[in-house]
């Protein structure tokens, strides 16, 4: 609000500078109460702001506890229903996110259109494809989607139909679900919204596909990180050959085991956080980062450094990306920060 103008060299009179002042004064905010407690000023602005600086740095579990507390404290506070909504969607807990997207949506809380496109994703994982299918249809059929969002709702409602069709189980089906051509005519986001989809569901007609995913040349290292590990839980026992940036092996999937298991990876996250006791934030986020790189890499690790070496970049990367501290850009430490720029990207 801008300060009214006047010469302090001027007399006012009593009344006018009353005016003034009042005019400058705050809106009383409302006191919250949870019981016969009363909730300092700023808890709930506090909640908010952590539950937002969480989110972008995808610690989704940490965020959910913030925004749960909000309305822990004042269920009419509807502001965070989408952003519970989206981290809870990143947890997998499918059945909670779709409820309060619903509920983000009755209450307008956040863009309408993209928690719309949220809570169809959602429905699609529940396998929900009919609700998915009539929904779209009607909102094209009245016109209510927005000229820009067209594309991503045809997506949507593509990728839904095909899991319909897929989910009837026919075991005598030999030939692919999809071509490997037309599964490169998706965008980035398309491929791995649609192979995240086939997470504990029969992957026979897919495994065809999933093979050559796993060895093209020119595919990203996320997408061939999920069609290996959907290989692997699938129990495929061929031999294949894999390469992601200067890094190349042939491997059995089902010889492999997850990023959360390796225990090259765990000894690294052990270290690095035994650095950062006394700092729960910075030990949670570069325990993110080392288990992006696991999942961005798999089945690589960091080359030829120790675990050791390894901990001690992402501690001086975490410090970085937190606190501003400088760092010795190492051959490591650079490789490290394109991986991780990378997967944002």
């Amino acid at each position: 609000m801008t300060a009214p103008n006047w010469n302090p060299n001027l007399p006012l009179c009593y009344s006018k500078v009353k005016r003034q002042v009042n005019g400058l004064r705050k809106k009383p905010k409302r006191v919250i109460q949870k019981g016969n407690v009363v909730v300092f000023p700023g808890t709930l602005e506090r909640l908010h702001r952590e539950g937002k600086e969480a989110m972008e740095r995808d610690l989704h579990d940490e965020a959910i506890e913030h925004f749960e507390a909000i309305l822990d404290i004042d269920p009419e506070e509807t502001s965070i229903l989408d952003l519970l909504a989206i981290s809870l969607y990143e947890t997998k807990d499918f059945e909670r996110a779709k409820e309060y997207a619903l509920l983000a949506m009755q209450n307008q809380s956040g863009d309408y259109i993209e928690i719309l496109e949220l809570y169809l994703s959602i429905s699609i994982q529940l396998r929900q494809y009919e609700e998915v299918e009539l929904t779209i249809q009607g909102l094209m059929e009245k016109q209510m989607i927005p000229q820009d969002s067209i594309r991503k709702f045809q997506y949507l409602r593509e990728l839904n139909n095909r899991l319909a069709n897929r989910y009837i189980e026919d075991s005598t089906l030999e030939e692919p679900a999809m071509e490997l051509d037309d599964f490169l005519q998706m965008t980035a986001h398309e491929q791995q919204d649609f192979l995240l989809s086939l997470q504990n569901q029969q992957l026979k007609p897919f495994v065809p596909l999933l093979v050559e995913l796993v060895q093209y040349e020119d595919g990203l290292p996320v997408v061939k990180t999920y069609a290996l590990l959907l290989l692997q839980q699938n129990g495929v026992e061929e031999r294949l050959y894999i390469r992601k940036y200067h890094f190349e092996t042939e491997t059995i999937p089902t010889r492999l085991v997850s990023p959360e298991d390796d225990l090259f990876i765990n000894e690294v996250q052990f270290i690095a956080k035994s650095r950062f006791e006394k700092d729960p934030t910075a030990s949670e986020l570069a325990m993110n980062l080392i288990l992006k790189y696991g999942i961005m890499l798999y089945p690589f690790h960091w080359g030829p450094y120790t675990a050791e070496e390894v901990a001690e970049a992402y501690v001086a990367y975490t410090k970085h990306l937190l606190y501003g501290k400088t760092v010795d850009e190492t051959s490591l430490l650079q490789f490290i920060r394109s991986v991780d720029e990378e997967m944002d990207g």
